[in-house]
């Protein structure tokens, strides 16, 4: 029994001689001891592959063409209203009516202004025959100079007069500001108009302009006088237009730049409010970087890096960044066309590690505003 107790305390004592030796091997840093991170051996994370998103690098230039959305607007429409109120006496206005500038479209009663003119024409009738006896009084002096100032102030007023009575009746008739075709006829002879009472809406559509925005790649390769195709695909007709407007800035939300081109209607070809495609030709144009999702972009001592896949591993390569927007910077330098740029998992990514392309990301959706 006593020789059983002592092989029993050397069995024990030898098993805790092993662990404390382990130990001691761990402590020390001896290779092979050292378990790994959860568990695993040191390099288990190196060997493993990891499965990531990808996005194939693309030149973005103005090259080829540029197509963006657009409304066709009026180049003039305005709203005739009464400038004054008054019985409606002579309506000449017809709708869909087609009218020349300074046409007459509406009058208002004009009777008492024109009493007024008459008292105010004999008024200065009267100031003006007054004014020149007194002058040749003067002359033979026979007034003073400041009786004839007096009648020649009178003159003046009475002008004065008569000229706001005339701008007054000028105010009661509706003419035509431009060229162009009457809408619907909203009224009828012998109402009454209150100042501000809409007639009709006068549109002139022998020019017909369309805004749309350019990216900021293509801001500066357009000009005022450039030509521009615009496509209605639902008639599919096609028209040359003209770039009439630039704006001077970018804007501050979508980085893109307004721009206004003008085509002739005088056919009648397109309608107001139609729809169309704008399309730009830039022919060879120029390389201005090559957009990657931002996210893809990470930051160290030596500068901005990328992860590229190659061969199914991770290669951190450097890079000259250049533009950058919410969701895109364009890489100048250290990229090519095609690479594999990895943009997902990159916290846990290292150089040389193994990575499978699950999926590739849509080159639409990183598209600087297009």
């Amino acid at each position: 029994m006593k020789t059983r107790f002592v092989l029993l305390i050397a069995i024990l004592f030898g098993c805790f001689w092993m662990v404390a030796c382990s130990s001691d091997s761990a402590a020390n840093g001896m290779p092979g001891k050292m378990p790994g991170k959860n568990g695993a051996p040191p390099g288990a994370a190196m060997n493993r592959t990891l499965r990531v998103t990808g996005y194939i690098a693309v030149p973005d230039s103005t090259t080829g063409t540029y197509t963006a959305d657009g409304e066709l607007l009026a180049d003039a429409q305005v709203d005739l209203k009464t400038e004054t109120s008054g019985k409606l006496v002579k309506l000449y206005a017809k709708d869909g009516q087609k009218v020349s500038k300074g046409t007459l479209l509406a009058k208002l009663d004009d009777g008492e202004l024109q009493a007024n003119l008459k008292s105010a024409v004999t008024t200065l009738e009267l100031a003006e025959k007054k004014a020149a006896r007194t002058k040749t009084l003067f002359e033979k002096d026979g007034a003073t100079a400041e009786e004839l100032e007096s009648a020649e102030s009178s003159v003046e007023s009475a002008k004065a007069s008569k000229e706001l009575i005339e701008a007054q009746l000028k105010k009661v008739e509706v003419r035509a500001p431009f060229s162009g075709t009457l809408g619907v006829v909203e009224v009828s002879e012998g109402a009454w108009m209150n100042s501000g009472s809409q007639i009709a809406t006068l549109t002139n559509t022998s020019e017909l302009k369309v805004e749309f925005e350019l990216p900021q790649r293509f801001s500066r390769s357009v000009k005022v006088g450039d030509k521009v195709l615009l496509i209605d695909t639902e008639q599919e007709v096609r028209a040359e237009a003209k770039i009439s407007f630039m704006d001077a800035t970018l804007s501050n939300s979508s980085r893109t730049r307004k721009a206004r081109a003008v085509v002739n209607n005088k056919n009648g070809k397109y309608l107001p409010g139609t729809y169309v495609r704008v399309q730009l030709d830039f022919g060879q144009g120029n390389n201005v970087g090559m957009p990657i999702p931002s996210e893809a972009v990470t930051l160290d001592e030596k500068g901005a890096y990328i992860f590229v896949a190659k061969e199914g591993k991770a290669n951190k390569v450097y890079i000259k960044t250049g533009l950058r927007t919410p969701i895109t910077v364009d890489v100048l330098d250290g990229l090519s066309t095609g690479d594999t740029v990895i943009v997902s998992g990159l916290m846990n990514i290292r150089d040389g590690m193994g990575v499978e392309i699950k999926e590739l990301a849509n080159n639409m959706s990183y598209g600087v505003n297009e």
